[in-house]
This record gives structure tokens, sequence and C-alpha cells, in this order.
């Protein structure tokens, strides 16, 4: 063993005991490419099996499940002076979980001089302070780790002061990575520092000033009605389950994940209304459903697997689809193509742009007025606009 390899490893509640590392791996950077990862959703967690080994929870900083022969505990670890210092929070729910370690994250790494709050601290109380959506989480996670895990050490006063070296930075990830990369990066320093301002009003005004980006052009993913056809031709190959979930999101609009994550306790098939309780923004809402989808989701139902979830895992046990539900080799267009698409069909057919909104899951604020609109009354009316969208795509693509 090398000499002074050690870890330290600390049982919550309980004094820290050194346990010897095993000699370093000779290909780190193969082994760091194949970690397994897993969702932040219970029923994801739930879902392992056991004796799988050990898991990094998405969008949880060091937060590790591990999966033993007959039980799962969870884990942090962080590495603190040079040293892989670890954690064991034992057997909890995925949210009590995740609440202990990030504070745990943060108490074990030591203030910056002079009681300075530095990057990495500033966005792990962000995230815990926050009320944010798990995939919200995932992506200031990612967008540290791979874009910003250098700066991680740096002061918010000292970025706050180096302008130039900001910019240069931003720059950079845009050159290397693409515009859009490098414009979310910068959203997400930026919604960072001006939280951490509010309670430490003496920061430097926020470096973000110094970055223009050009804007992003809006993508035109609406399909055509030849694409349609396509599509539909390509949907018509693929087993139920997956031919369900398209024509889901193809007469709902609804974005991959808040289809992805249906309960069916979230169809109310003697209303025929659709409850999205997974949406951007961590918001629910409730959307008709057209008379062709009632009866789609009917005669699933009757060949569904025995689930809580509308589209369950073929590979997990209790668990929703997975996140990667993509079948462009297959001619199917995404999900977002089709949430474009329908976006499109509601002003072809001239629908209202309050109720248009009401259908797409989105923000109703903006102005005072709309932001009087209660969404919960106004599910029956919007019910004639779902109608029409869905007689739309009967004419394009030759239902019945």
């Amino acid at each position: 063993m090398t000499r002074g390899m050690t870890r330290n490893r600390q049982v919550v509640g309980k004094p820290a005991e050194v346990i010897p590392l095993p000699a370093p791996d000779k290909a780190p950077v193969e082994a760091k490419k194949k970690r397994k990862s897993v969702e932040p959703v219970q029923a994801a967690v739930d879902a392992l099996p056991y004796g799988s080994g050990t898991w990094r929870i998405e969008g949880s900083m060091g937060l590790y499940v591990r999966c033993r022969a007959k039980s799962k505990s969870y884990l942090v670890q962080r590495k603190v002076a040079g040293r892989l210092v670890q954690c064991v929070l034992g057997e909890l729910s995925l949210a009590a979980a995740r609440r202990e370690a990030q504070r745990i994250w943060r108490d074990l790494k030591p203030m910056a001089p002079e009681g300075k709050i530095t990057l990495g601290e500033a966005w792990a109380r962000y995230l815990e302070e926050r009320p944010l959506a798990p995939k919200t989480r995932v992506i200031y996670s990612e967008n540290i780790a791979r874009y910003l895990s250098d700066w991680r050490g740096r002061t918010l006063e000292a970025i706050g002061q180096d302008r130039a070296g900001f910019r240069a930075r931003i720059l950079k990830i845009s050159r290397e990575h693409g515009l859009a990369v490098a414009s979310q990066t910068l959203r997400c320093f930026r919604a960072v520092y001006a939280y951490h301002r509010k309670i430490a009003p003496d920061l430097p005004e926020c470096p973000a000033v110094a970055v223009d980006l050009p804007g992003i052009k809006p993508r035109d993913w609406a399909l055509s009605d030849d694409e349609l056809r396509q599509w539909w031709a390509g949907v018509q190959r693929l087993k139920p389950l997956k031919q369900t979930l398209w024509l889901t999101l193809l007469l709902t609009g609804a974005r991959r994940d808040s289809v992805r994550m249906l309960r069916w306790a979230d169809v109310d098939f003697d209303r025929r209304v659709i409850r999205f309780s997974t949406a951007k923004a961590g918001r629910t809402y409730a959307v008709p459903m057209p008379d062709r989808l009632a009866a789609i989701l009917a005669a699933w139902r009757e060949q569904a697997p025995p689930s809580e979830w509308v589209f369950p895992s073929p590979q997990r046990a209790n668990a929703p689809l997975s996140e990667q539900v993509r079948d462009d080799k297959r001619g199917v267009a995404s999900a977002h193509h089709l949430r474009h698409s329908y976006r499109t069909v509601l002003a072809q057919i001239g629908c209202p742009p309050d109720s248009a909104r009401l259908l797409m899951g989105h923000s109703l604020s903006g102005d005072v007025s709309r932001g009087y609109i209660t969404p919960g009354l106004m599910t029956e009316s919007l019910r004639p606009w779902a109608e029409a969208v869905q007689k739309r795509y009967s004419e394009v693509m030759g239902w019945p």
C-alpha cells in the first residue's frame, strides 16, 4: 500500500475512524466513466436490485446509495484537504438522506479565509434552501461539476472582482460546448450569485454583466403535415407501451417527463381529465382528455402490466419508464417536437393565448390580470380546443 493513502470514514454521531485505501486504480478515468447513477426519485431507488453495489444520486452532491445483499443505505463522501471523507447516513428515505447530505456536504468543507463564502458553498446552499424541481437540481449540479469545478474553492468576492476572467470562462464554454450550454451555465451562476448577494450585500456587482452572449434563436420544431405522417408511420412500428406514450405526448402537448411520470391516479376517466403532477418549476396542471386519447388510455389499461405507473419500466419493478424514451432511430421525433407542434396547431385554429398557456402548462405570470385566473376552474372551457387539436391530427394522419 502506498504510504499516506487513507480514507476518513465517519458514521453520523460517532467518532471518525481511518480506513486504509486500496491500491490506486490503474485506469481512474475509465472507472469514473462507468460510475453508476440513479434518478433522485424514491421509486427509482426502491427499484435498484439488492447487491448491485453503490449508486450516485443524481443532483445531490456527494450522496450515494449502497445496495447490499439485504439492505440499502445512504452515504456522503467528499474530498477534504486531499482526503476522502465518508459519512454513513444509514437506512433512510431518499428525502431525509438528501436533507442530511446537503448539511454534511456543506459542513465538511472549511469556510474560506476570513469567513468568505466560496462558489462551491454558495452553490450547495442555494440547492439546499431553494425549492427547486429534481431535474433543475440535476442541471445546477451538473453545471458546476462540468464547467466550473475548478472555481469551487474561489470566493464569490474574488469571482465578482474578476469580470475579465469570468467573461473569458463563459466564452470558452461557448466555444467548446456550444452557446446553449454557456447560456445555461451563465443563468445558473447569476441565480446563485444574486441569491447570496441578498445575504451579503457587500459583494461586488455580479460579473455576468460583463458577458454579452448572442440570443438563442427559437427552434422551428413544429412538424409539417408530411412529417407528422412520417412520425405516425414510425410510431405504428413500436410496441403498445411506447405507442401509447407517444400518442399521449401528441394529443396533450405535454413535456416528456410529465407524461413519463403519469400515475393511473392522475387519469380521471369519469371526468376525462389528466393531471400532470410532474411539470417545469414544480407546477402541476390538469388538461381535458380528448375522446380519442381517453379511448387509447382505456385500452392500454386493459393490457398494461399491474403498476401504479401508466408507463411502467419493463426492466425495473414499481418504477416509471426510464428517461431514455427517445426512438429517433425508428423515425420518431423527440417529445419536444410534438410540444412545438401542439402549440402551433393551437395557434392555427385560433385558440386564445391564455387558453393555450393553460393547455401547455405554462406560467400565467406576466401581468396582474392573468395572475387572477384560477386554472382549476378553466379545465372544461379548454375541452373544445383539445378536441379541435385532435380533429386536426386525425385529418392529417387519416384516423377514422
